[in-house]
């Protein structure tokens, strides 16, 4: 092939490329409050007695925050700084509002349960969550994948059961079906019947900050995106 034909075809190759859009990174973020240190603290004491009990449990940590969500849900990475503005100044109107952990939940017909600590659902609190949904629902979308999460340190993929839940938080687990906890963990129900007799204490607090955090495994807040003044 001629040598000025070939380099002619590498010139548009290259320049077409260049051109190209690149493709939009979707992140999966959790809007998220988060604790006190009396309540943190309570939060990862108890997670160390499931995860002692059984290690496949994800760990509280500083890096897998104990937390509130108030939303789920895909947003393109370039609309991160949209959601922070649309977020901007919502905490101010919520700082002083006291929240109530009131209770550990788990199955306890079964003989092994996910739990959580429950978070008394007051209407301030819902009223919050419905807010923080129509600020950021302009942003949403639905097509996360693999990529979107923080990725776990030993090569392992994102569990699909995360991936599924994240885009069905809102129209499946919010308003109505809002829960709002502190996940802890999956442990044998009866050694959840003693943490709940023996190591929760009922808590009221108020929240320190509404956060954005990029989620990784098992729905763990692991990436500090953004956190309010």
């Amino acid at each position: 092939m001629n040598k000025n034909i070939l380099g002619l075809i590498l010139s548009i190759f290259f320049i077409a490329s260049a051109c190209a859009p690149k493709q939009e990174e979707i992140i999966a973020i959790d809007v998220l409050l988060t604790l006190p240190k009396e309540m943190d603290q309570q939060a990862i004491q108890l997670n160390q007695a499931i995860v002692k009990d059984n290690p496949t449990n994800f760990t509280l940590d500083k890096n897998h925050i104990p937390h509130i969500t108030l939303l789920q849900c895909y947003i393109p990475e370039s609309d991160l700084s949209n959601v922070a503005e649309a977020l901007k100044g919502l905490y101010k109107t919520v700082e002083h509002d006291t929240l109530w952990a009131d209770n550990l939940q788990y199955t306890k017909e079964k003989e092994e349960s996910f739990s959580s600590i429950r978070i008394k659902k007051s209407n301030q609190l819902v009223t919050l969550h419905k807010k923080v949904i129509a600020l950021v629902k302009p942003y949403m979308v639905t097509n996360g994948s693999q990529e979107s999460y923080v990725q776990n340190t030993d090569d392992t993929p994102i569990d699909q059961f995360t991936i599924d839940y994240v885009p069905v938080f809102v129209p499946e687990h919010s308003f109505e079906n809002y829960n709002p906890h502190i996940s802890l963990g999956v442990a044998k129900t009866s050694l959840l019947d003693s943490l709940n007799q023996n190591n929760f204490r009922p808590t009221k607090f108020q929240a320190t900050s509404i956060s954005v955090y990029q989620l990784g495994s098992f729905g763990t807040a692991q990436k500090l995106l953004w956190q309010s003044e």
